[in-house]
């Protein structure tokens, strides 16, 4: 069933149970792949996907965010008792906000990384692939 201008133009529909439904969706979300359908057709062709643990990051990344809020509460009394200037507060902010930025980026980057990996690692080893079928194009 072609469509237009879909690059795959073939559907297959799957049905879950509700607990298969969440597992997967958490074997999904630990996965580099950022939806269901690039992380299942990888699983159906290869018959596997590799699982990435960014919980590190992740837990960075909560740790920022508590340090920000934590930082807001000292600049609130701060500034309560006029103890810091408007341009100081601003900094502080700032620098919170990049470094929510900069593990939020090396987040993104890894996963990017890992799913070009995966599809560029079918396309050369898949006998049949070196049609273009799997080649990344991010």
């Amino acid at each position: 069933m072609p469509t237009g201008k879909r690059y795959r133009s073939f559907r297959k529909e799957v049905y879950f149970t509700e607990a298969e439904y969440n597992f997967i969706n958490k074997k999904v979300e630990q996965s580099p792949f950022n939806n269901f359908q690039n992380f299942a057709r990888i699983m159906l062709i290869t018959g596997e996907a590799k699982i990435v643990d960014y919980s590190e990051l992740k837990k960075l990344n909560g740790q920022i965010n508590r340090l920000g809020n934590n930082i807001n509460q000292i600049v609130k009394l701060a500034h309560y008792f006029d103890e810091i200037s408007n341009e100081d507060i601003q900094e502080i902010k700032q620098t919170v906000n990049y470094m929510k930025e900069l593990v939020e980026a090396a987040l993104k980057e890894n996963k990017r990384e890992e799913r070009k990996n995966w599809q560029n690692g079918l396309y050369e080893t898949l006998p049949g692939a070196q049609d273009e079928t799997f080649k990344s194009t991010e």
